[in-house]
């Protein structure tokens, strides 16, 4: 008989500004999306803040959460990753880059 396992997603709490020094560099991105992968991997939901950082530039969101969705879909990825502690300035920088995804585009 084969048993069925349910997948149990524990809650992270991650602060943005803890894992990057900027985030308007591809480098930047880089380290994020790489640390992201990684906790991922232990079936986490992340809430990253975004407390004490500036507004996301397209590049470091291009490296960070874009090459994240590509590997995990964008479904997934809203479900994995909770921004929390935004500005307005940083909500409507990740709502548009997200909206370009929906619409089929994977960079802004």
């Amino acid at each position: 008989m084969i048993g069925i396992f349910n997948l149990v997603l524990c809650d992270m709490k991650i602060r943005l500004a803890d894992i990057v020094a900027d985030t308007y560099t591809n480098s930047s991105g880089l380290v994020l999306y790489t640390f992201l992968k990684s906790v991922l991997n232990k079936n986490e939901i992340i809430e990253l803040s975004f407390r004490d950082i500036s507004a996301p530039s397209s590049s470091f969101l291009n490296s960070s959460f874009g090459s994240l969705i590509e590997e995990i879909g964008l479904e997934n990825f809203l479900v994995r990753i909770k921004p929390k502690e935004v500005t307005a300035t940083q909500a409507k920088m990740l709502k548009h880059y997200i909206h370009g995804f929906k619409n089929g585009r994977a960079s802004v």
